[in-house]
């Protein structure tokens, strides 16, 4: 609703003066009919509406005219339909230009650059959607990406550059608009027309950095709820608000029309080429839920090494490079306060290939390797976990090692999975990355599956560590002062 009240290229909701960004819900009623010899579906008039759009009758039923197109005849009711409701946000609002042609409303074509953020199916169908409409698309992702049209780019959230990685964003470029399906940058903030951004940093990067006007979240509350509760505690509150969604009558939300360019500029082109969301739903009221794919991509996505916990990829207030911060290793060494990621550690290949042995033979800490291995064995699987990250070049991790596998042995049988993770090469460091880690030894800790922490520490036992596995299992926040290195 935040989204579409922003972006509906200068149309406002009905009755839209007392409207503001913080309403509840909205909605938008969508019919089908006949209108000559032509199926056609559209947007009811709302009741008390006095805006001056046309419009025409569909048997008993008022539609605005700006918002029909046509069905065509491989296109069944219920998809066109889904499709509409579909691209009204994340496609429609998301459009970064509307341009007239000849000084007529109803001549525009639409122009521009676009980054589309996930690899679900609404990611998908929106990169489609808006590439169909001629919009220069990237969509980026982790995994998964299905997209059918092929002028979309599929970009990871770290995109190579020759020797150097970089962020998607910065590898872009300039773009018009962000549409991001799995998180909400704007979450809590008082956004305005005249202030876009809010006071999130991100926004204002966007915009300052790369000429983002329009961030789009798509982000349900469903999503929001499994997001902040977990896959195992979420689902029941998730189910239960979409139900009381589906309860509410057209006068308890804000009744939305969309901009004049919807129906013959939009939905139409779409419909066309087949670019369809379709939906098993049958109810008469559609509400968007959440999907394990949106938890789990928003989840292991890779978090910037700045410590701001912000998606890598996004601008950052400071974006210290990296590759500076691996050549300080020497200087770490002496000072016995770990190794820096990407950095050799100091043991010889004899040492390495014996700690490996001992690693790959320890019954009771799991070895992580990559992103999917964090994924398979923690996030998929919502445990409460302590992650060891670790190089086996690395001589301080050699020797916290033996501690961390008493500490294991120990504790073998309870609620507390303990895991290693190499941060050694190319998936190493794309797991660190992941890990929001640019030094080991660090322990990343899990609660649900869901990252709770990490502390950095160079010998054990640490009082630090033990308090936040204490708070771990007490159920209480991360003690952000635990983060502190050893001096």
């Amino acid at each position: 609703l935040q989204s579409f009240l922003l972006h509906n290229n200068g149309a406002s909701s009905v009755g839209g003066g007392g409207r503001n960004s913080r309403q509840q819900a909205g909605c938008l009623t969508f019919v089908t009919g006949t209108s000559g010899s032509r199926r056609v579906v559209g947007v009811q008039k709302m009741e008390g509406d006095d805006q001056s759009y046309d419009t025409v009758s569909l048997g008993d039923v008022e539609v605005y005219e700006h918002t029909l197109a046509t069905i065509p005849d491989r296109v069944s009711d219920t998809d066109a339909m889904s499709t509409a409701a579909a691209a009204v946000v994340g496609i429609h609002c998301a459009i970064p230009r509307v341009e007239e042609v000849g000084g007529g409303s109803d001549s525009s074509f639409y122009s521009g650059k676009a980054v589309v953020l996930g690899g679900n199916d609404y990611a998908n169908f929106v990169a489609d959607g808006l590439a169909t409409l001629g919009i220069d698309v990237s969509l980026v992702s982790t995994g998964g990406a299905k997209t059918r049209n092929k002028q979309v780019k599929v970009l990871q959230p770290s995109v190579q550059s020759g020797d150097d990685e970089v962020g998607f964003a910065n590898a872009i470029g300039q773009f018009d608009s962000l549409i991001d399906t799995i998180a909400n940058e704007q979450k809590g903030m008082v956004i305005t027309s005249e202030n876009l951004a809010g006071s999130s940093s991100v926004l204002q990067l966007l915009q300052s950095r790369h000429q983002c006007a329009k961030y789009i979240s798509t982000l349900t509350e469903s999503q929001q709820i499994i997001k902040n509760d977990g896959v195992f505690f979420g689902p029941g509150k998730a189910n239960s608000h979409v139900k009381s969604m589906e309860s509410l009558s057209p006068k308890q939300c804000t009744p939305l029309v969309p901009s004049r360019e919807f129906g013959p500029s939009t939905l139409h082109i779409l419909l066309e080429n087949n670019v369809l969301f379709s939906t098993k739903n049958n109810k008469p009221t559609a509400v968007r839920g959440w999907t394990m794919k949106e938890f789990w991509e928003e989840t292991s996505w890779p978090r910037d090494s700045s410590g701001t916990g912000v998606r890598f990829g996004l601008p950052v207030v400071e974006e210290e490079d990296l590759d500076e911060v691996f050549r300080r290793e020497q200087f770490e060494l002496q000072n016995n306060r770990g190794t820096r990621l990407g950095s050799e550690g100091g043991m010889d290949q004899k040492e390495v290939t014996v700690q490996s042995k001992i690693d790959n033979n320890n019954p009771y800490v799991t070895q992580i390797v990559g992103v999917e291995g964090l994924a398979e064995n923690v996030i998929s699987k919502q445990k409460n976990c302590v992650v060891f990250v670790a190089m086996r070049s690395c001589r301080t991790c050699k020797g916290i090692n033996p501690i961390f596998t008493k500490t294991a042995r120990e504790r073998d049988g309870g609620n507390l999975m303990f895991a290693k993770a190499d941060a050694t090469g190319a998936m190493g460091k794309a797991l660190g990355k992941q890990l929001g880690v640019v030094a080991v030894p660090s322990f990343v800790l899990f609660r649900n599956g869901v990252r709770y922490g990490a502390v950095s520490v160079s010998k054990l036992p640490s009082d630090r560590l033990d308090k936040a596995i204490r708070d771990l299992e007490a159920g209480k926040d991360f003690d952000t002062s635990l983060e502190e290195e050893d001096a």
